[in-house]
């Protein structure tokens, strides 16, 4: 069968309406795909936290799936000594071929275009691969959905309720930290932010050169700032895969030399005023939305930071910390939007269905999107997609 690409194979597993209902593994297991995991946008496997179950037995295994057009791929990609690849549960490819050798131990190997070819009626054409993987959601409505949809101030509430809970959490951690002392406030303060700074992906990777180049080096010359920092990076090993040039750490790093010496960010470490405008003029600043220092002419320094991923530090760096040294006791009622992420994306389908309007729920509101993060981390991960003991909305 032609016309067939690795995204199609991808699709076809996602999706119940085309994945076979019997699949087998090469040894002639049958395999059962209780859920076929949360689709992996960037590095790592294709999915994530997926589950199956094997054998006559229905042995239930949770891990991740790789997706490839043929067996030899996962080598040829090198899956076999990424670490991140080591929860792999199944290796599902189209074509067939020798099952590769380096597989994570009880790994199922499943060849899936055999059992597409079996179908007459199917063909590739039939898939509209620009539908995944947010237009196509488990048919039938999640518990919470039944729950939240019909009681928009219930729903504000527990995306509120869970964001103030993970907002906290972070101030307890950073409140950890400051009592350590091993570190002194301001060098907690911009370790904190470059960690936000590296997103996800780099986010430890970004704590260390932190470390290595204190915010008091940084200060004192601020020249050199930038190359202090991609000097230090070049010890680390950088997620790259499926990153925009404008987020490689090379960028990003000197962005941040940018944001910690032109910009007022570090001053946000004594913030106590968190109004709406405050809070606004704030992610203004840290993005470097201000006059430069002497300049004529309305000038502005370039924007060394997106405004989504501003709000983001203002949310998980600048609120828990003014938390932590108890210059509020409550997050705000209130916060700049930052991006909207994947899993904050996949958790708000669950809860409130797939045409439900992002800018009426919680797209507006950064700590409404702090509290879908937390509930996909405190509930959907743990419990999708079965969500029979799920008590989210209980």
């Amino acid at each position: 069968m032609g016309g067939v690409s690795e995204r199609h194979v991808q699709a076809i597993w996602y999706d119940a309406a085309f994945r076979p209902r019997r699949l087998y593994t090469r040894r002639g297991s049958e395999v059962t795909v209780v859920s076929p995991g949360e689709w992996n946008l960037g590095a790592g496997p294709d999915f994530l936290g997926a589950v199956i179950e094997i054998g006559h037995e229905r042995r239930r295994v949770v891990g991740d799936v790789e997706i490839h057009l043929c067996p030899s791929d996962w080598d040829i990609h090198g899956h076999g000594s990424d670490p991140k690849y080591r929860n792999v549960i199944a290796h599902v490819t189209w074509r067939c071929g020798p099952v590769p050798a380096t597989l994570p131990p009880g790994a199922v190997s499943i060849w899936l275009g055999r059992f597409m070819s079996e179908d007459a009626s199917f063909s590739p054409d039939q898939i509209d691969l620009s539908a995944y993987p947010y237009a196509r959601l488990p048919l039938d409505e999640r518990p919470c959905r039944q729950r939240l949809a019909d009681d928009p101030d219930f729903a504000h509430e527990v995306l509120a309720s869970a964001g103030r809970r993970r907002l906290h959490m972070k101030a307890r951690r950073i409140c950890g930290r400051l009592c350590e002392g091993a570190a002194g406030r301001r060098q907690v303060f911009y370790e904190e932010v470059m960690t936000a700074l590296g997103y996800s992906r780099n986010a430890s990777q970004f704590r260390r050169i932190a470390e290595r180049v204190p915010i008091g080096n940084l200060l004192r010359e601020p020249d050199i700032a930038k190359e202090a920092l991609l000097v230090a990076g070049g010890f680390e090993n950088w997620e790259r895969m499926g990153l925009r040039p404008c987020n490689q750490p090379e960028r990003r790093l000197a962005d941040a030399a940018t944001v910690f010496t032109a910009t007022p960010t570090m001053e946000l470490a004594d913030a106590s005023d968190f109004s709406p405008k405050s809070c606004r003029d704030m992610v203004s600043a840290m993005c470097g939305e201000q006059r430069q220092k002497g300049c004529t002419g309305g000038e502005l320094i370039a924007r060394c930071m997106g405004r989504g991923r501003a709000a983001a530090v203002l949310a998980n760096v600048v609120v828990p910390y003014a938390m932590a040294e108890e210059r509020m006791t409550e997050p705000p009622e209130w916060l700049p939007p930052e991006d909207v992420s994947q899993p904050v994306r996949l958790t708000a389908f669950r809860l409130f269905g797939r045409d439900h309007n992002p800018v009426a729920v919680y797209a507006g509101n950064g700590l409404l999107i702090q509290g879908l993060l937390q509930i996909h981390r405190d509930y959907c991960q743990r419990y999708h997609p079965d969500c029979g003991e799920c008590s989210c909305v209980a």
